[in-house]
């Protein structure tokens, strides 16, 4: 199935197949090795018998058949011989991520540092491939979300709670930026008011996104979009936290975000952070993301 739709600067034409005819092509032993051989360099074209001798499919005739059905959907041809689609190397990579391939469950890590919010103990755990950073405690600080199984083992036991939290802001970031972690559609957010008693982080409403393709959500606290944009990125760096590098436990040092409603419909509210002399208070509209950010040193 093919579309073609007008941007307004030019025509965008997208072919579609179904899913039972392309994941079919991967029901296989012998395309399954040739795509693990072109995964050993994924950066690279290699040339026909090389290929032809890395998969270990004897018979050149079978060989040269299953490489026929792989091209044009994960495998492509160039001058130097052959080539991972971008669909052939999701393919790869979900391989070497272990998505679906491995199971795995890590029992509760200690963090090093304490809860933000009420000086805990955090610790961090891994199941049913879910990775959950929490207090134990309060329950005002937690963090649940996926985690590729097969990442684990590229970490030692005590770095995985660190691993855990940079992939979560890694995937947050993504989020804020408009894409689906699942489909890579298109996430659009909105602000969402609480109830005094349901506050994520003590704000007065939290972010919700939602794919407008496969439907997966995501939701965060109202700061989070607040911490992704680059004017405030950089006051949190002059004062030494880097966003999505630092553990987000460790905010604290500079200090929690406060936040105040100034509607309710539309919700709109400010998000403000001080440390060290200097204030930066950003506003957040109704989409979820940030519409301004003021930086001013304090009195």
């Amino acid at each position: 199935m093919s579309n073609e739709y007008d941007t307004g600067s030019g025509a965008v034409s997208v072919e579609r197949r179904s899913p039972e005819a392309v994941f079919g092509l991967l029901g296989d032993e012998s395309r399954l090795r040739i795509l693990q051989a072109l995964g050993e360099t994924p950066d690279e074209s290699i040339p026909f018998a090389e290929l032809h001798r890395r998969s270990e499919v004897d018979d050149s005739g079978r060989f040269n058949y299953h490489l026929g059905k792989l091209r044009g959907t994960f495998v492509r041809r160039t001058e130097d011989g052959y080539e991972l689609t971008y669909a052939g190397r999701q393919v790869i990579g979900a391989m070497y991520a272990g998505i679906y391939t491995t199971n795995a469950t890590v029992e509760a890590i200690p963090a090093e540092e304490s809860c933000p919010v009420c000086g805990g103990d955090l610790v961090a755990e891994y199941a049913e491939e879910t990775a959950s950073i929490y207090c134990t405690a309060c329950e005002d600080f937690r963090n649940d979300f996926g985690f590729p199984p097969g990442s684990l083992d590229q970490f030692d036991y005590e770095e995985l709670p660190f691993a855990f939290d940079r992939w979560m802001s890694h995937v947050i970031g993504g989020v804020i930026d408009g894409f689906c972690y699942t489909c890579a559609g298109r996430m659009d957010g909105q602000l969402v008011v609480d109830d005094a008693d349901e506050r994520m982080g003590g704000l007065p409403a939290h972010a919700e996104f939602e794919c407008d393709r496969c439907s997966s959500t995501a939701t965060t606290s109202g700061g989070a979009p607040v911490l992704y944009h680059p004017a405030v990125a950089g006051f949190l760096h002059d004062h030494g936290f880097e966003s999505g590098r630092s553990p987000t436990w460790e905010l604290s040092a500079v200090g929690l975000p406060t936040g105040e409603l100034l509607s309710e419909s539309p919700p709109r509210m400010t998000v403000k952070l001080e440390h060290d002399g200097e204030r930066v208070v950003a506003t957040l509209g109704a989409d979820a993301s940030v519409s301004s950010v003021e930086r001013t040193t304090v009195g």
